[in-house]
């Protein structure tokens, strides 16, 4: 039985990059040594052309459409196919990204609707509830979707890969300004991953770091930051500072590994 002891912060790391669109989540999570592999649903893999910094032939992608044909199958394949080169002593990526977990819970509606719908024609009636053409998502298919991403993320975790990144967007939470009055209006409160609630409540254990990325315009130009530490960011790396960093035009692993190392070093001095 390993030793706690033992333990070191490189050895695994495994992170939720919540935020906004276009915050840096992917650029950042690119960043951790390769090869990299992104299993991409947001289909934006592009974003990271202005990350001059990045090791880009490190780095490979794979598109999941929401309604492709076979997309669970699909998915498993590749899952398993990690866990059969680790049994065999094949070489794995060092950093594999899930992005975005947004995304892929809407993929997962699409896939159970493909199940539980049928439009038929004339002279067959449709199955499941429809308004017009649009098939309307019910409990199965809410159940399908929270099962198929506990299974996603359990199995991401458990591929002995180095480093397992997932990035989700993030919306404001809203709540009343009187609890104990209804009729009070309701005003953001904080914020919540942009998926439904259980599963933004119940993912998050999965998670050793959930790291807040942001961006915002200063003097003319675009710079993007960082929060370990908020209403819903936090991390087991006790030597990341409190506050807003920014991480603009620099490599966010080789960032965030300076803080731990530094640490490291003074404590073994």
């Amino acid at each position: 039985m390993p030793k706690a002891i033992d333990l070191s912060p490189e050895q695994r790391f495994v992170g939720l990059f919540i935020g906004r669109s276009g915050s840096g989540k992917t650029v950042a999570a690119c960043s951790f040594p390769g090869p990299v592999e992104v299993l991409d649903f947001d289909g934006r893999i592009r974003g990271i052309l202005g990350a001059t910094w990045l090791s880009r032939e490190a780095i490979s992608y794979e598109f999941y459409l929401p309604k492709e044909l076979g997309l669970v199958d699909k998915l498993n394949k590749k899952l398993d196919g990690y866990q059969m080169a680790a049994r065999v002593g094949q070489p794995l990526p060092r950093t594999l990204i899930l992005d975005s977990l947004t995304s892929e819970c809407f993929a997962m509606v699409q896939q159970a609707l493909g199940l539980t719908h049928t439009l038929g024609d004339r002279n067959i009636k449709k199955v499941g509830k429809y308004l017009g053409q649009v098939a309307m998502a019910g409990p199965e298919d809410y159940g399908f979707e929270a099962q198929a991403t506990y299974d996603i993320i359990a199995f991401l975790r458990s591929i002995p890969i180095q480093n397992i990144i997932v990035s989700a967007h993030i919306v404001e939470k809203y709540g009343k300004i009187d609890p104990d009055n209804p009729y009070a209006d309701s005003v953001p409160i904080g914020e919540k991953l942009s998926v439904r609630d259980k599963i933004g409540e119940n993912i998050q254990i999965y998670f050793d770091h959930i790291f807040r990325f942001d961006r915002r315009e200063l003097n003319g130009r675009i710079n993007f930051f960082v929060k370990f530490r908020s209403d819903i960011a936090r991390t087991s790396y006790n030597e990341l500072p409190d506050g807003e960093i920014d991480v603009s035009g620099k490599s966010f692993h080789e960032m965030l590994m300076s803080y731990v190392r530094s640490t490291a070093e003074v404590a073994t001095i």
